[in-house]
């Protein structure tokens, strides 16, 4: 026979406050004494407590309060525990749902741990089981939180910019290789966006619970680049007074990105190639190996081909990281995302520096679409950097970027100024063109692509109907 145990102990070791100030938990049950025992333990640790005595009063409660916290008994009238959790952690995956269950359903319980909920408590109640459930479920939830805004924002900080069919391509790839654990290999010239292009894969994929992790094969001599790849034993060489971890090791688990690996030395390109064959990496100075789960992604800016046929670059290391390749244009080759690129660097400047958004106009945006942009993506935001710290005014002329862009030499196509078009028609046509890019940047929503360019949307209405462009 299984012993009885107290509902509660006397002793309480968990009288601290939670970590937010009075969270709430729902409490589900249809005996109301339980309810009442729960509510009771629990207001007292500085929770609010909500009941429901059935699993759609659950819900309702569920929907109407968003707890930070569910205790949900197995087995309710209408609708049992499972069912009612099940609907709550497809509505908010992010707040813990724990099973109350009683002696001879725990299987049933554990069953339901596969469908999200988070744990399960038994009857009858251990008092410090159940706080140290909360509070530890609580912390999760937090935790679980906190991951989800850094990831947001990383993809807000790494957010991909433009609409014309060459970079809808590289969206079309990153869709497709993200799922995949085979090695991808990002072409394409500096400033292009090719750590934006790794960073969205990592993303988009089942690693992306991991944050990736990066090294510029470019920024270290040949002396240490194993060391930081590989990791090294104590007294591996010189100066290696304790052991290293490697970046392979610190990415076991996620998605290491090689930038530059055209820059990589023979030998690091032979261990990465033992890797990729095999999984298994050493660090410099140990007699055995060791096997990680790294998936890995690398970047050039130069033609490995040609490196190959140099004898610079090992041909078989070539082919192993050459199974998805993603080639980025150069900005010059999709000159119509100039114009989103320069808002969304103008607008991004002013949202953290708390400035108003001046406007460019027509005349300017030509322009600047009219560079060729060595430097490409980064170029442009440098130089909306510059302009925006030294513009003077809400509004930025042809005058204003034209010193600032010549300063920075390249090349420029002919002005649309200089075709044999009436200057106004030529601004007409640069409007049109604008809002058109703007509009295939919201899918075809007037006010999404309001929002976009910063305007009333009956404006653009209006707008709309001047130029002949139909919504």
């Amino acid at each position: 026979m299984r012993s009885e145990r107290k509902v509660f102990s006397q002793f309480d070791p968990y009288d601290r406050k939670p970590m937010n100030d009075n969270p709430k938990i729902l409490i589900g049950d249809d005996d109301p004494s339980i309810c009442q025992i729960l509510g009771k333990m629990l207001t007292g640790q500085g929770y609010q407590v909500l009941e429901a005595h059935s699993g759609n009063e659950g819900l309702q409660l569920f929907s109407e309060n968003e707890p930070a916290l569910v205790l949900m008994d197995l087995t309710m009238p209408d609708l049992d525990g499972i069912e009612a959790a099940a609907k709550m952690i497809a509505r908010k995956p992010l707040i813990p749902v724990v099973l109350i269950t009683a002696y001879g359903t725990i299987a049933k319980a554990v069953e339901a741990t596969k469908l999200g909920v988070y744990d399960f408590l038994e009857k009858p109640f251990d008092r410090d089981r159940i706080i140290v459930t909360v509070r530890n479920a609580l912390a999760h939830s937090f935790l679980q939180q906190q991951l989800e805004r850094y990831k947001a924002d990383s993809l807000a900080r790494y957010r991909m910019v433009g609409q014309t069919q060459a970079i809808r391509k590289v969206y079309q790839l990153i869709e497709q290789v993200a799922p995949a654990d085979s090695p991808v290999l990002i072409l394409g010239e500096n400033g292009a966006g090719k750590e934006l292009v790794a960073r969205a894969i990592h993303a988009c994929s089942p690693r992306a619970k991991r944050p990736m992790v990066e090294i510029n094969c470019a920024a270290l001599p040949d002396t240490l680049m194993e060391s930081e790849l590989f990791g090294h034993t104590k007294g591996a060489f010189t100066g290696a007074h304790t052991a290293k971890k490697g970046r392979f090791e610190a990415a076991d688990g996620s998605t290491l990105f090689l930038d530059e690996i055209g820059d990589l030395s023979p030998a690091a390109q032979a261990k990465l190639l033992r890797f990729l064959e095999t999984g298994d990496i050493q660090r410099v100075g140990a007699a055995q190996t060791s096997r990680v789960d790294v998936r890995v992604i690398a970047a050039s800016n130069k033609n490995l081909k040609q490196m190959v046929d140099a004898q610079t670059f090992r041909e078989d290391l070539y082919h192993r990281l050459n199974v998805l390749l993603i080639t980025i244009p150069p900005l010059r080759e999709r000159r119509e995302d100039i114009p989103l690129l320069l808002d969304y660097f103008i607008s991004d400047y002013a949202d953290k520096n708390a400035t108003l958004k001046p406007q460019l106009t027509p005349a300017a945006v030509n322009f600047l679409k009219g560079y060729d942009w060595p430097g490409n993506v980064r170029q442009v935001r440098n130089f909306v950097s510059r302009l925006m710290i030294l513009k003077q005014g809400d509004v930025i002329d042809l005058d204003t970027v034209r010193p600032l862009l010549e300063e920075e030499g390249g090349t420029f196509l002919a002005p649309a100024a200089k075709e044999t078009k009436p200057l106004t028609e030529a601004g007409r046509q640069f409007e049109r063109e604008y809002i058109q890019n703007a509009l295939k940047a919201a899918d075809g929503r007037v006010a999404k692509a309001a929002e976009i360019l910063g305007m009333d949307r009956a404006n653009l209405y209006r707008k709309m109907r001047q130029l002949g462009i139909k919504s």
